[in-house]
């Protein structure tokens, strides 16, 4: 199903021996995470499995600003896979400790994941849903932060919003509850590394 792995395994391995390991807090080697620079990937829950059905984040095949995105059995590979296929763009490094950044726009609606600009506004961002919103938004960019404290700190991490210090963040993609079922909500929650329902990864 995540065959993206296996595409991802030569590029992780280049880049962490161009740039060097990093140091985990708990004083462990970790590879960054590297999205693929052309192309797609799905992004999945690995920890919310516990009936053995793995979520990916998806669009709801909906073409619409401001629709919310969910969690739903992966399919990405298949052909009605598009809403859960997703491009990343490279917007660079946020600060000293390099967590790269990205826009993540959905494949199947060409927008791409941001907070919801109203609950920003209204400074209640704390369990609001993510959603697929304009490109151009100063909320739709993402660092992906190396989710040290996960069973995998190389390939999976925290999806860390850019707008991070605003009103009680930094604010982070969060699945709403630990059930594997269609349509668990993406919500933006603040950043808790020991909390399994922000590690994500790529597949």
């Amino acid at each position: 199903m995540h065959r993206c792995f296996r595409k991802l395994a030569g590029a992780l391995a280049a880049v962490a021996l161009a740039a060097g390991l990093t140091m985990a807090g708990t004083g462990t080697a970790h590879a960054d995470v590297i999205p693929p620079t052309v192309g797609w990937a799905e992004i999945f829950a690995p920890e919310i499995n516990s009936s053995g059905i793995t979520l990916c984040a998806d669009n709801r095949s909906s073409l619409a600003q401001g629709n919310n995105l969910i969690l739903w059995r992966c399919h990405g590979y298949a052909s009605n896979g598009a809403p859960q296929r997703w491009e990343f763009e490279f917007q660079g490094t946020r600060d000293s400790a390099g967590v790269l950044e990205f826009k993540i726009a959905s494949v199947d609606s060409g927008l791409c994941i941001g907070l919801d600009p109203n609950r920003v506004a209204a400074g209640t961002i704390s369990g609001s849903n993510l959603l697929q919103v304009s490109c151009i938004s100063p909320f739709t960019t993402w660092g992906l932060v190396p989710a040290t404290l996960s069973p995998d700190p190389n390939h999976q991490f925290i999806l860390q919003n850019s707008f991070s210090t605003y009103a009680g963040g930094p604010w982070v993609m969060e699945a709403n509850t630990f059930l594997d079922q269609n349509g668990n909500r993406l919500i933006a929650e603040p950043r808790q590394d020991a909390n399994s329902a922000q590690w994500f990864a790529l597949g």
